[in-house]
């Protein structure tokens, strides 16, 4: 070595494993580690500090447990848990760590992000004025989504929260939004189905899927919706829409809960430890709308939840509710009854909606909550066989109609222009003496009926246009038109 050359030293500290207890390891020796440091167990596992005391430190397993052994030896690294990032993750299947876990081999690269990184500050955002269009009527109307906002997705089991999610990643199809699919603790065949559904439809050209299944260890699952953050942060930064569903946030929170009581902390309500709260919360805080000069990109969740029998006064629920912009319910009745999406509109809310809602579809959907509310109202007199009067049959059927034109089949999305179409027939009474099937005709008709007669008229409806009684004027002679021809 010459003498003008500096040594390069790699100094480690080195322990040894003193007890394993279901991914979380104790370790002793490490006399100057720090909380979220890596810890190298050889043969390609390794851990991250979540806790220690005077005699050892606690660590959180990211790999298999299988091949740690007692005493054995243990090296501390000088960084805490970065994960690599880049546009070559589009298209792809990574577990909660970014590494690929599908068939095309390795992924390259553009740089690594840590994994907890801070939210985007309060001088770094912008004001959330742009509409996130989902392609599912009941949300479009009465709960709108703006980009970089936080929506959460709540509802029993078995009511189509999953499918409600896919189908928004859907319908972002050639409009320049990426989509990130975060499973967190659910089982192989889930990951199965919602991969299959985004392939058939050509989705994962514009998604990325990270997942940790219910086979994956608690570590894993704890760090994967992180992960998908901090994926979304990446695109976020470089002036791109990204859009995070992460399912489900009960899930992420059980395997938490678990690894706190594995950790030996105080359990609190509903044995769920005390900083889940601040957990999520800081989870949550990461979704953002940029402002121009940091590039002008957003970030938007959709964290799906689990209620027990519709109930929403639950530790995770209830927590979820107080730090996210507003909910998407989805009742259980609703769904047996067969209206799917099974979105309870009275209950489903956007602190969003005025700001990001264009101007045609608040105008049209101004009144839509009321006419729910007095419908369900008249259905409960109609059931007591009392007597209605005629302005009370007219509400009945408009309600009627409502539910009916709300309803949509499970990956079938509709247009901004669609969506105006719908509302503007309901509004002006086309739909209140049809019935079901009549609705569902319409609703498959009317935009190839325009489409092949007006297309130029399709260009008008676009999210910027204003309304004025010269538009609608025009709609209806369409929709006239169209029901003289069908009969």
């Amino acid at each position: 070595m010459k003498l003008n050359e500096q040594a390069k030293f790699n100094i480690k500290e080195v322990g040894w494993v003193k007890h394993v207890r279901k991914n979380i390891i104790k370790v002793g020796g490490l006399n100057y580690c720090s909380n979220g440091q890596l810890i190298d167990f050889g043969e390609g596992v390794s851990g991250m500090i979540l806790g220690f005391n005077e005699r050892e430190a606690l660590t959180l397993l990211l790999g298999d447990e299988s091949k740690i052994k007692i005493s054995q030896k243990i090296f501390s690294q000088n960084n805490s848990l970065f994960l690599p990032v880049g546009e070559d993750f589009i298209g792809r299947l990574v577990d909660g760590l970014c590494q690929p876990i599908d068939k095309y081999g390795p992924i390259k690269a553009d740089e690594e992000i840590f994994v907890f990184n801070e939210a985007a500050s309060t001088m770094d955002r912008d004001t959330n004025t742009d509409f996130f269009h989902t392609g599912v009527l009941v949300i479009d109307a009465l709960a709108p989504l703006g980009k970089g906002q936080r929506q959460l997705i709540i509802g029993d089991r078995m009511t189509g929260k999953t499918s409600l999610a896919l189908d928004i990643i859907l319908n972002q199809k050639d409009k320049g939004i990426i989509c990130i699919y975060c499973l967190i603790g659910k089982s192989f065949s889930s990951l199965a189905k919602a991969v299959s559904v985004l392939y058939k439809h050509n989705a994962l050209d514009y998604s990325i899927v990270i997942c940790a299944t219910a086979a994956s260890c608690a570590g894993e699952q704890y760090i994967v919706p992180f992960s998908a953050a901090t994926l979304g942060e990446y695109f976020m930064r470089r002036g791109k829409d990204v859009l995070v569903v992460f399912d489900d946030i009960t899930k992420h929170a059980w395997s938490y809960r678990q690894l706190s009581l594995l950790l030996e902390r105080p359990p609190g309500r509903e044995a769920y430890p005390g900083d889940i709260f601040y957990l999520h919360a800081q989870l949550m805080e990461r979704a953002a709308k940029l402002k121009a000069d940091l590039g002008g990109g957003s970030m938007t969740f959709l964290a799906i939840a689990d209620t027990l029998q519709g109930d929403v006064t639950g530790f995770i629920p209830s927590n979820l509710i107080s730090m996210t912009d507003g909910q998407i319910y989805l009742s259980s009745s609703l769904f047996s009854h067969g209206i799917k999406p099974a979105v309870e509109p009275l209950n489903s809310v956007s602190i969003m909606a005025g700001k990001v809602q264009p101007d045609l579809l608040k105008q049209l959907s101004s009144t839509l909550r009321t006419k729910i509310v007095q419908y369900k109202d008249i259905s409960k007199m109609a059931g007591l066989r009392a007597g209605l009067s005629a302005e009370a049959e007219m509400l009945m059927k408009r309600g009627q109609a409502i539910i009916n034109l709300l309803k949509q089949p499970k990956e079938r999305l509709y247009s901004f222009a669609e969506e105006v179409l719908f509302l503007r027939a309901l509004e002006a009474g086309y739909l209140d003496n049809l019935t079901n099937e009549q609705i569902n005709s319409f609703k498959d008709n009317i935009y190839g009926f325009i489409k092949s007669g007006q297309p130029q008229f399709l260009l008008r409806l676009k999210e910027d246009v204003k309304p004025d009684s010269d538009l609608y004027q025009e709609i209806d002679k369409i929709i006239n038109d169209f029901f003289k021809k069908v009969g």
